[in-house]
């Protein structure tokens, strides 16, 4: 039998390293979901009480736990389980501003998707379908929501500190989701009067949302879809926040040029994103954003500043600049103008 040489182990241990990472996720999501870390957060804490506040399978809650130390996610003393303050911060103090509780939830909800990401691959096919739909019981759909409303409190809110909204009266969110863009904006600038316009269902969220943060009676809620959506009056300002990498290049210019006859002259365009750069392969999380679009929707790929900024002057928009945000946020915006004379 032939003997591996050290050069070749020191290969498969690369490589394996990577393909043993999911052991990480699958503990992490099964500590949150269980509640572990809520219970850590208090002190360190012995199997036998962490068993009796889960009320689960107490072999599996021990092996998960085990693990979890040998994966550093927590640590062990005495036989007594206890997680660091990041982790506890992140996910065990609901009220901490570091929580990401949300978002971690999210990732669960992708994770099964783009396990089918061969077959996805091979076929074609859509094994996070169930993402788009935004129906009262779709539990992934209200994890995406969640995580999305969590995001744009903590970091996208800038959007309403980075883009000058002084002269905007009327503006429309189209794809809203769950409105907290629109919401930090009219928050920050009372004169403004905000159109949340999205299907139904993300309609429905929006609208619980802004209810308890003392918004509703502020903005205009309208169920629809934005491609067949005539306003009674024309906007000065058109907010799109992450929506366009879920149609084909058609479709986006297409919206952008609905977008441009719901605008008076003079209007904004805004345009946001977690935007590619123009070699497809950076940044980091637009990259993987692109390849979730291939397990959650049937057409949709993230874009590049380049072709959106190339469908923006197709649409009829000028003057295209580039606005970016701080270092902790992936969005950026692309700003264009409907001509004052147009």
């Amino acid at each position: 039998m032939q003997s591996v040489s050290l050069a070749d182990l020191q290969k498969q241990v690369s490589v394996l390293q990577i393909a043993e990472r999911f052991f990480d996720s699958i503990t992490l999501f099964a500590l949150f979901e269980n509640g572990v870390f809520e219970i850590l957060s208090s002190g360190p804490k012995t199997l036998n009480y962490i068993q009796q506040v889960v009320n689960g399978n107490e072999a599996s809650l021990r092996a998960t736990l085990d693990a979890a130390v040998a994966l550093k996610i927590l640590s062990v003393q005495d036989g007594r389980y206890s997680a660091s303050e990041a982790f506890l911060d992140c996910l065990g103090r609901k009220d901490s501003p570091a929580y990401a509780g949300e978002w971690v939830a999210f990732m669960h909800s992708l994770a099964s998707p783009l396990l089918e990401l061969g077959d996805a691959i091979r076929t074609g096919s859509t094994p996070g379908a169930a993402l788009e739909d935004f129906s009262d019981d779709n539990i992934p759909a209200q994890r995406m929501t969640a995580a999305m409303d969590a995001y744009a409190r903590s970091r996208g809110v800038e959007i309403a500190d980075h883009l000058d909204f002084s002269q905007t009266k009327r503006l429309l969110d189209i794809g809203c989701g769950p409105g907290t863009y629109s919401m930090a904006i009219v928050d920050r600038n009372p004169h403004v009067r905000a159109t949340l316009l999205d299907q139904p269902g993300a309609i429905a969220e929006a609208r619980r949302i802004a209810t308890s943060r003392g918004m509703a009676d502020k903005l205009e809620f309208v169920s629809g879809d934005a491609r067949e959506y005539t306003p009674d009056e024309p906007f000065d300002a058109i907010l799109a926040s992450n929506m366009l990498h879920m149609m084909q290049p058609e479709a986006s210019v297409s919206l952008l040029k609905r977008c441009f006859g719901m605008m008076a002259p003079g209007g904004r365009m805004i345009v946001q994103a977690q935007y590619l750069n123009d070699d497809r392969v950076s940044p980091r999380w637009a990259t993987l954003l692109n390849l979730c679009q291939r397990v959650v929707t049937q057409e949709g790929r993230n874009h590049a500043f380049g072709e959106t900024r190339e469908w923006m002057e197709e649409a009829g928009f000028r003057n295209i600049q580039l606005a970016g945000m701080s270092l902790w946020n992936a969005n950026s915006c692309l700003i264009g103008e409907r001509p004052a004379d147009g």
